[in-house]
């Protein structure tokens, strides 16, 4: 929850009751969040101050009464009524039962996540992460880390070019050319060269394998190997 801005954890008639144990499993930043949680009897006490709920459902066409929103709108939705100061809230059910009837009765909107025909359910935690991600967008709070490799210049054409002569005299060695057109085969190698965008790293490798193949053909394996 909190790697997305969740900050509000309700539970209500939760089987589980180790407190200790959530404690334990959670990560640092996790933890302010169950020293926080409330336990609720009835979910009418957990829900009553907000003003927008979105209960996760699987089974959308059994409510038709509700406004049915796909996660990204669901969380704008809840973004935009939270910035103004209301009290709002995502409801998702028992991982085995699901919401029922009764406590569709709290929600505002539904919120489907598609899915396949085949397996349409998704469990608890797939759904909460998947929300979860979807409302941290729709408020701005979602950062990538910054990418440190440094960009690599493309390769130019001499360099390319090199690469394709250098593979070419290495085929020659192996007589790779008998029975057909030399200089179609290596432009054809120099097409793939090309087309391929390599940076002027990438070439500088490739033609290294190619010189330490050259070596291996002049000279054999080395002492040890042998």
């Amino acid at each position: 929850m909190a790697n997305f801005g969740l900050d509000d954890l309700r539970l209500v008639n939760q089987q589980f009751t180790g407190a200790r144990e959530m404690d334990t499993m959670a990560v640092s930043s996790g933890r302010p969040i169950i020293a926080r949680l409330q336990e609720h009897d009835d979910l009418s006490d957990a829900v009553g101050d907000c003003t927008v709920v979105v209960a996760c459902t699987a089974r959308p066409r059994r409510w038709k009464a509700w406004p049915l929103l796909l996660p990204g709108d669901a969380a704008t939705l809840l973004a935009e009524r939270g910035a103004e100061g209301e009290n709002t809230a995502i409801l998702f059910g028992a991982e085995d039962s699901g919401l029922s009837e009764e406590d569709l009765r709290w929600a505002t909107h539904l919120c489907h996540i598609p899915t396949t025909a085949a397996a349409s359910s998704l469990n608890l935690s797939q759904a909460v992460l998947l929300l979860g991600w979807e409302y941290g967008q729709a408020q701005g709070r979602l950062k990538r880390r910054p990418h440190k490799n440094k960009p690599r210049p493309p390769a130019d054409l001499k360099q390319v070019q090199g690469a394709a002569d250098q593979i070419g005299e290495l085929l020659d060695r192996v007589d790779f050319f008998r029975g057909k057109s030399r200089d179609q085969g290596l432009a054809t190698l120099r097409q793939a060269l090309l087309r391929g965008t390599l940076t002027n790293v990438e070439v500088h490798y490739l033609r290294g394998v190619i010189n330490k193949l050259r070596w291996y053909v002049d000279n054999g394996p080395r002492k040890d190997e042998r």
